[in-house]
């Protein structure tokens, strides 16, 4: 089913992949891992070799991997900073990394998903400034994107925080317009300006989220990049759509499209 899922996928024009790594200190529960320890099991390590293989078989181009940790394992959710919790994520991203640099695909790392904080979140920033040191000292930068920002000033603005005087060659960022007043390519435009502001003027960016084959989505996002020049090397869509009147309420939350999520061509029009 996945190989022929991935296969649909990719006939109608997707050509590279987010794949998730969702985990937490709780047992397996189909979607979230149980990291306990800074690992999966061997039978979850054994799938996601044979999903990658099943990504390249499918002539895919490239994957980006995004560490998603939830529940107590969200630095987000801490009340204190907790040392055990730390060490197990990044004891799970060091003994994955070889299974993912190893899968023959071009591949970037985002070492937490959406993990550029706010300023209410003095934790996750620790917990960013700490995970970049120790995986740049570790392994380098050149397979990682850093952590993906959601695409709003308020977490724009600690990105130098975050990574210091050593920031990643690549930048991630997630765009859902809120409303119809502000759209993607406003965002887009806002980022563009403050990042340039803050120096990051060489760097290019991925879109690694944005709402379903959306038109609104696709024709702004590309009036933006044509207009600040920013160079975005591809964009990546998210299962849900934008809110609108003619669709009805999802019953998950988090996406909204049954899989798999085949139909690309709002992107594929404007050039993504």
């Amino acid at each position: 089913m996945i190989r022929s899922q991935l296969a649909a996928m990719r006939a109608a024009g997707q050509h590279r992949l987010r794949v998730h790594i969702i985990h937490r200190r709780r047992p397996d529960t189909g979607t979230c891992l149980d990291s306990t320890g800074g690992n999966i099991s061997a039978s979850n390590r054994q799938n996601l070799t044979d999903l990658l293989r099943a990504i390249v078989d499918a002539t895919f181009a490239e994957i980006q991997v995004t560490f998603m940790p939830i529940g107590e394992n969200a630095a987000y959710n801490w009340s204190s900073w907790n040392e055990d919790i730390y060490q197990e994520n990044w004891n799970l991203i060091a003994n994955l990394r070889p299974i993912i640099a190893g899968a023959g695909i071009h591949y970037r790392i985002d070492l937490c998903n959406e993990a550029v904080p706010t300023s209410t979140q003095p934790l996750l920033l620790a917990y960013t400034q700490r995970l970049w040191t120790d995986y740049t000292d570790a392994f380098g930068k050149k397979d990682t994107c850093g952590f993906s920002a959601i695409g709003v000033p308020g977490r724009i603005a600690y990105i130098p925080q975050v990574y210091g005087n050593n920031p990643p060659y690549l930048f991630d960022f997630h765009f859902y317009r809120r409303n119809a007043v502000v759209d993607e390519g406003d965002m887009f435009t806002t980022a563009h300006n403050m990042m340039n502001q803050f120096g990051y003027t060489n760097q290019g960016w991925t879109i690694g989220e944005a709402f379903f084959d959306d038109l609104t989505a696709a024709r702004t996002l590309r009036e933006a990049i044509d207009s600040t020049g920013r160079t975005v090397y591809y964009l990546l869509q998210w299962p849900v759509r934008a809110p609108r009147i003619d669709f009805p309420a999802p019953t998950c939350p988090d996406a909204s499209v049954s899989p798999p999520p085949v139909d690309f061509g709002a992107y594929i029009a404007q050039g993504f």
